[in-house]
């Protein structure tokens, strides 16, 4: 369990589901999969001397800016998962990175994309990457969408809608929500009859503002079609943007 394989041009780590990952039906649950996706991110980072610890010292940090997630087929409980990643380069601010999900037998599961923002920590203020990555290297590896992760528009109108308060335990090393609250947060707020008659087949999701402990934020959702719902959380006070997110069903 937890095993990994080091190359500085793609990476590689073996995750068994435990019970805690999966859903009522015993499948893996999409903000499990999120969360591998962070760890391995982050430990291949490491491994490039671009990780949290290397960007501290020079009072800089990841964040997560968007998110996008395609599912062929959900693995369940014992399931033995390999997830490689590689980064894609620089575009614009942004540093991309890529993610395959497959069993252990090989099989393709989920792709997964991501795009990164360096963030002085004292500024607010993201850094271009030029100045950490050497993108000569990566500009030219797979790319497994044929287009970049884009901006979701806002919602047009609000369909359901849902408080929720910001406690201790959803703040991470940056001192703010972790991307994957976030998700849970959008996950749970979703009609009983789509958590429980259907399965998330495509998400995408936008990270606009920080929130931070004691935050109360809300969230909006847009039914789009039977299959698509589209989510807005929103600082209650400020309304200050914190996310936008889009849901695909099947």
């Amino acid at each position: 369990m937890n095993t990994l394989d080091i190359n500085l041009n793609r990476f590689v780590k073996h995750f068994r589901i435990g019970s805690f990952d999966t859903d009522y039906s015993g499948k893996v649950k999409m903000t499990s999969i999120c969360n591998y996706l962070q760890e391995i991110a982050g430990m291949h980072a490491e491994a490039l001397h671009w990780g949290i610890n290397d960007l501290m010292k020079q009072d800089l940090s990841w964040v997560l800016s968007r998110l996008k997630i395609k599912v062929f087929e959900y693995p369940k409980w014992k399931d033995n998962l390999c997830i490689e990643t590689w980064p894609t380069g620089i575009e614009g601010l942004f540093g991309n990175r890529e993610f395959k999900i497959l069993n252990e037998d090989g099989t393709l599961l989920m792709i997964a994309s991501s795009s990164w923002l360096i963030i002085n920590i004292r500024t607010k203020r993201p850094v271009r990457p030029h100045e950490i990555i050497n993108n000569d290297e990566f500009e030219k590896a797979e790319k497994l969408f044929e287009q970049s992760i884009s901006k979701i528009k806002p919602i047009k109108s609000t369909d359901f809608s849902e408080s929720i308060k910001v406690h201790y335990s959803d703040i991470d090393i940056n001192q703010h929500v972790n991307n994957v609250k976030y998700i849970k947060w959008i996950i749970d707020s979703c009609p009983e009859e789509f958590l429980y008659k259907k399965e998330i087949k495509e998400i995408e999701i936008n990270f606009l503002h920080e929130a931070k402990f004691g935050n109360q934020l809300i969230i909006n959702s847009q039914l789009n079609s039977e299959n698509e719902m589209q989510f807005s959380i929103q600082n209650q006070n400020t309304e200050i943007e914190n996310c936008r997110a889009l849901l695909k069903w099947k």
